[in-house]
């Protein structure tokens, strides 16, 4: 709490305008450690594929019903791994998202992949071998790199709540993305606790 309360006074002191979405009683999620294991880190991976290009409530519901059937996250990889498309689009997941979910499990349950080696990266280069997996892109490597692995300085300009935040805020157009990343450069080395913070100030 005192490394929170430190780094958003840091931040306020760079852009005022954070005032009014930086709020100390929040604790942002990422400032604790993450769990560098596969099966945690493919849990979290799975679920930012689930909620690629819909509604937050849609996702909620889809993987609410797709780990119903694991009890642990371990267990969730070994049967997503060996799961049927039939399941998969009961449970209201598409086709292309589901294939795309099973190859990657069923790469780190043979170690073809390991989720964890992106501890040694940096945030380019980690991106970098997200990006060479099929299905996922920018956004979701960016998902990925904040939730799961708790890393500080990413910013999504791809999400589309971020941007309407910030053009609210800083009455930009929120397709206007060179102004937006001009404005989120300002909160380096710590734009992933802003973005977290965007997304509290708009409840989404």
């Amino acid at each position: 709490m005192i490394i929170q309360k430190k780094i958003l006074k840091e931040l306020i002191a760079k852009d005022k305008k954070l005032l009014k979405v930086l709020d100390n009683k929040k604790k942002c999620p990422f400032f604790k450690k993450p769990i560098i294991k596969n099966d945690v880190l493919f849990y979290d991976l799975a679920q930012s594929i689930v909620g690629q290009q819909i509604s937050v409530k849609a996702a909620e519901a889809i993987w609410g019903r797709m780990v119903f059937y694991s009890d642990d996250k371990k267990s969730f990889l070994e049967f997503i791994s060996k799961s049927k498309l039939k399941w998969a689009r009961d449970q209201g997941l598409s086709q292309r998202k589901y294939e795309y979910i099973k190859f990657i499990a069923k790469a780190v349950v043979s170690k073809k992949i390991s989720l964890e080696s992106i501890k040694c990266l940096s945030d380019d280069d980690a991106k970098e071998f997200l990006l060479s997996f099929k299905g996922i892109g920018p956004w979701t490597s960016e998902m990925f790199l904040m939730f799961a692995y708790k890393r500080l300085d990413i910013f999504s300009v791809g999400d589309i709540a971020l941007r309407r935040a910030i053009s609210e805020i800083y009455n930009v157009d929120r397709d206007d993305q060179r102004k937006i990343i001009k404005i989120a450069d300002k909160w380096r080395p710590y734009r992933s606790v802003v973005c977290w913070y965007l997304w509290e100030y708009l409840d989404v």
